[in-house]
């Protein structure tokens, strides 16, 4: 092997782990300040429908 080839493969590897730390950073940051998503409301419980019998008069 060349000793310059080595020298890539080094530049290489090094430049590869630190954009792979550079994007777990941001993933990272994204993560705390995304706003949290809270729960989706819950919906009220509506009560079946009674039918109500005319009033008399």
């Amino acid at each position: 092997m060349d000793r310059d080839q080595d020298i890539d493969e080094g530049f290489g590897s090094a430049l590869r782990r630190s954009y792979g730390r550079l994007a777990w950073w941001i993933v990272r940051l994204n993560r705390v300040l995304e706003p949290s998503r809270s729960a989706e409301p819950p919906h009220p419980a509506i009560p079946p429908r009674r039918s109500i019998p005319p009033r008399p008069e």
